[in-house]
């Protein structure tokens, strides 16, 4: 008869620790200077001291937060604390000085509420390999009426190659800058006895602020271009959450003068959508997506305005006319409601756009082009409008604005007059030509564009090998689906491409 007695599971702790110091994205002591950090913001401190006894090898913290009661005091201790969730603050579940533990001689904690008072020591004990606590005695370290003081002694030495009060006032500027501006309740930040600045950069050739609500969530703060270049750590957009850093993100932008650009967005409600280690963002979350589509707007509309948007590179009639050959094959594949999901969330709105129609007279030249759409109307007119035929990807002939790129074998020119109407979106295929961008083809929500990006060396030898047509057709299609999270997308891809060789495009 096998044993039917309940066996206790055991848990690794000096391994539960490492590994929850793992899911960080920087060292040990950066984690710990970090972590603290943000618990003292979820504790609404405006006030925040930091010491730094290189000497003896100590790391202190003390705040003028709500501190502790004895429930939350006792949870504290535990590796997975209850009484503070990832999702409500930006602290995960409470590490904090814990993910140290086992590289600290002890670490001591005082805190102090309105109902509140006590102390305690923790340490890792290497014999049994498991963290204990105890109570002692309080000594009066929280000076404010609420608050709690964290006191680490390193224990392992290579940190303290690094352990500075210049190195923590570099690290405040990288990881909490948009603290140190202000915009968060936190007031005061010091570094043994001397208050931190935020980073700044002066002279600014141009600035623009925001602050908008989008969707019921504000976001605000600001971009800048500067005269002279920015390090490395504070280039591009950075995204807030809660007061901190969470990642660069240019928005799939990839602007000129890029070392020169900077800026913070507060985006607190995207909270829910961080990864454990909130070094970066759930990507497929429907909250991302519809945030990063709005912002990519903001951005490149500011990019435009100061003459920063990359240019776009030339490419050949063939490429032009093999792109639009493949556009209006997706988006009539895309009608078919075994697709919708596929751009469910993307390519779908109506966009105002200038768009041409034929007009007698008109004063601007435009050419008839294979593929038409019918507008919905005019824009700031009165009414619907009666549907006037434009450029599109149904079947008939429409007309569009004379270009280089447009084609005159198919029709002759006529007279349009240019209007802002409501026109349907689909794909839009564009080009990049970025060598040092590792993906071939990603997707500008800013302008609702595919981007091939035509330095790719898979893009580079399809098209040596004329194979161009099919190779664009199956990255796009591939984006498509990872964007939508298909989860069978082997077999979408495969029905996808039977419905496209069903239809027998012609040219493909």
């Amino acid at each position: 008869m096998p044993d039917e007695t309940w066996q206790d599971t055991k848990v690794n702790y000096a391994k539960l620790v490492v590994d929850l110091r793992d899911q960080f994205p920087y060292d040990a002591l950066t984690a710990l200077i970090v972590e603290t950090f943000a618990n003292s913001i979820d504790a609404d401190a405006t006030k925040i001291e930091i010491e730094i006894d290189e000497k003896n090898h100590v790391f202190r913290i003390i705040d003028n937060g709500t501190g502790m009661n004895h429930d939350q005091f006792v949870e504290y201790h535990n590796i997975a604390s209850l009484t503070k969730e990832r999702g409500e603050t930006i602290g995960f579940a409470g590490v904090g000085a814990k993910i140290f533990l086992d590289r600290a001689e002890y670490i001591i904690t005082e805190t102090k509420s309105d109902s509140y008072c006590n102390a305690s020591e923790w340490v890792f004990n290497e014999d049994s390999k498991t963290p204990k606590w105890r109570y002692i005695e309080t000594k009066n370290r929280v000076k404010s009426r609420s608050g709690t003081y964290v006191e680490v002694r390193l224990s392992n030495f290579s940190d303290c190659k690094i352990f500075t009060d210049n190195h923590v006032r570099l690290l405040l500027q990288e990881w909490y800058n948009a603290v140190l501006l202000g915009y968060y309740n936190v007031r005061d930040v010091f570094v043994n006895g001397e208050k931190v600045k935020p980073w700044q950069l002066y002279p600014v050739e141009n600035e623009k602020t925001f602050d908008f609500v989008y969707e019921g969530n504000r976001i605000r703060g600001f971009f800048i271009k500067t005269v002279d270049d920015i390090p490395d750590v504070f280039q591009g957009p950075h995204i807030i959450v809660k007061g901190k850093t969470v990642e660069q993100n240019w928005f799939k932008q990839f602007p000129m003068f890029s070392n020169k650009i900077t800026g913070l967005v507060l985006a607190d409600h995207l909270i829910h959508i961080l990864t454990a280690s909130k070094a970066r963002f759930k990507y497929k979350k429907r909250d991302w997506k519809r945030f990063n589509a709005k912002m990519s707007k903001v951005f490149s509309d500011w990019l435009s305005e100061i003459n920063a948007k990359p240019q776009i590179p030339q490419v050949d009639n063939q490429l032009q006319n093999t792109a639009r050959m493949i556009e209006r094959s997706i988006n009539d594949i895309l009608k078919d409601p075994l697709f919708s999901e596929l751009t469910k969330d993307i390519f779908q709105n109506i966009l105002k756009k200038t768009v041409g129609i034929k007009s007698s007279i008109g004063k601007d030249v435009g050419i008839l082009t294979p593929g038409k759409q019918i507008t919905t109307g005019t824009v700031g007119g009165e009414g619907t409008g009666g549907g006037v035929v434009t450029h599109g990807d149904e079947e008939g002939v429409g007309v569009e604005e004379k270009s280089d790129r447009a084609s005159h074998e198919f029709g002759k020119e006529t007279p349009i007059e240019k209007v802002k109407r409501r026109v349907k979106g689909g794909i839009k295929i564009g080009f990049a030509d970025k060598p040092d961008e590792i993906k071939e083809v990603w997707i500008d929500p800013a302008e609702s564009v595919i981007i091939i990006n035509t330095s790719h060396p898979a893009f580079v030898a399809a098209y040596a090998m004329g194979s161009e047509p099919y190779h664009m057709m199956r990255c796009i299609i591939k984006e498509l689906l990872e964007e939508a999270e298909i989860e069978d997308a082997e077999e979408k891809m495969h029905d996808f491409f039977a419905t496209w060789n069903s239809k027998n495009q012609p040219g493909m």
